[in-house]
């Protein structure tokens, strides 16, 4: 009884370990299909500086009104000096507060420069510019 247990294992791994066999005439071929990025903001993995008409205008509307708000200014005032492509190691951008909670999950989005002729401030945003973060400092 024990060297037919022994037979069966080695027979299992045998069959296990062969390779299968080339497609008859009368099977079907699996199509191969190949995954593209068609993002066309997507982010290098470095920084890299890109002039403000990299962001779509709707961002760069979103980006001055907020600044504007916040800075409680008018977003006539603001213009956007320049914009890089960059990532932060959570969903807080990297600035989250003393008490806040962030994601652990690598956040890409853009680091920009926003004046408004005297005064220039750094934010952080993430590609949908849900988050548009001051950076103090």
């Amino acid at each position: 009884m024990k060297h037919f247990v022994t037979m069966i294992i080695v027979m299992m791994l045998v069959v296990g370990c062969t390779t299968a066999s080339p497609p008859t005439q009368d099977s079907q071929p699996i199509p191969q299909t190949s995954i593209e990025n068609t993002n066309s903001d997507s982010i290098s993995e470095d920084t890299t500086d890109m002039a403000q008409d990299t962001l779509s205008p709707d961002l760069q509307q979103a980006v001055l009104a907020e600044v504007a708000k916040q800075q409680n200014v008018s977003a006539d005032q603001l213009q956007i000096s320049s914009a890089t492509a960059d990532e932060w190691p959570d969903a807080c951008l990297g600035l989250a507060g003393p008490d806040e909670m962030c994601a652990q999950m690598i956040t890409p989005g853009w680091a920009v420069m926003v004046t408004d002729g005297s005064t220039t401030w750094q934010y952080r945003i993430d590609l949908d510019a849900l988050q548009v973060r001051l950076v103090d400092g």
